[in-house]
Order: C-alpha cells, then structure tokens, then sequence
C-alpha cells in the first residue's frame, strides 16, 4: 500500500501532454508535476505509448499484464475494439467505485476493497479486478465511526460536486449503488484528451 500511495500522483508526471491532470481532481491542480514541460520531439511508436500509458495510468495504474490482457480481449471481441476496452475497464470495481464518487480517488477505492468494506451482491469482494454484470448491486460496509464521517455535509457536498456516470443508480441511504449497463467509449469521461481510438495499434 505504501507503494500505491508514493506513487498516486507520480505517475503523471510520465504524460507526454501539457495538461498532466489525470483524474481531474482540484488538488492535484497545484501538483509538481502538472507543471508545463520543454515538448521533445515524438515518434509515431511514441504517441501510440503515450496514448496506452496515460489510459493505463487513468485506470489507477493497472499491471502492464493485466491492460494488455483486456486489449487482446478487446480486439478479438465482435464490438468496436476501444467500446470493449473501455466497457471492461470501467466494469471493475475500483472505477465503478471511484465514477460513483463515494470516494476521491482510484486509490481509496483499491484501500476500501482490500479491506473488506466492499460486497457484492452482498458478498465481500477484495480483488479489484473482478468485472461487475449488469444488474449487480454494490455495498459499502463501514464502522459507526466511519459512518458519521460520510454523513457529514461537507463530505456529500465534496462527492457531488463531480458528476455521476448514467450507468450508475445511487442508492446514498444505504451507501450501495445498481451497475445498470455497460459504457461506450463516447459517454466516458477522461480529463486528459488523446486519441485513445488508436490504442489497438499499439498492440499490433
């Protein structure tokens, strides 16, 4: 965990792109490396990592082996190769956590899950890899203690400030949430624009 937490926002230093802020998250606004570097010149195999990477990164700095399982799956699978990709990726637990905004980062996501206060289908879960189906149903589980910090109104009103994805029913009485339908490439939301349509040509 130390590991995950030294690196939280190191990885955007490694964006090939003027606007580093990967998350969109208002402090990382006065971060180190959000600060506009010298641009060098790229290649074309360059822009196609770039692109990879700052997906990869997004996705809380998923495993090299792990990424290029679901781009392999995605390439192979009948649907446009990016809608799968990203079908898949904003399937697993941590982001659906994290698009549902209980919480502020993929990381605190990862912490929740590895600490058994995630169910689904009121069944613990602590991997968060695992992909959820339509109509799955997930539940935070906190102490009493934890509980009043997450009613508080300075904590809801920091959440809603982001937006809540379509594919996603709310439920805040009983802090759970549906996991209504799959997502396309075009209804999801990343800060850092690139040409992520092109991903598959890394691969190739």
């Amino acid at each position: 965990m130390t590991t995950i937490i030294k690196s939280k926002y190191g990885v955007c230093k490694k964006i090939k792109n003027s606007y580093k802020n990967l998350w969109g998250l208002e402090k990382k606004e006065t971060y180190r490396s959000l600060i506009f570097k010298r641009k060098h010149k790229t290649t074309s195999f360059s822009k196609l990592l770039n692109i990879k990477q700052a997906l990869k990164f997004f996705y809380s700095n998923i495993k090299e082996l792990t990424f290029k399982k679901y781009a392999f799956f995605s390439v192979n699978s009948q649907s446009k190769t990016i809608d799968k990709l990203v079908s898949i990726l904003e399937s697993r637990v941590d982001t659906a956590l994290f698009r549902s905004c209980f919480v502020t980062s993929f990381y605190e996501a990862k912490q929740l899950i590895s600490h058994k206060f995630v169910l689904i289908n009121n069944k613990y879960v602590i991997s968060p890899n695992i992909v959820l189906s339509n109509g799955d149903i997930l539940k935070l589980k906190f102490c009493k203690r934890k509980l009043s910090v997450l009613n508080t109104k300075i904590f809801r009103e920091k959440l809603l400030s982001r937006s809540l994805p379509s594919y996603i029913e709310i439920d805040w009485q009983n802090f759970s949430f549906f996991f209504l339908w799959d997502i396309n490439f075009k209804t999801a939301y990343f800060p850092v624009e690139l040409s992520y349509q092109h991903i598959c040509r890394y691969y190739k």
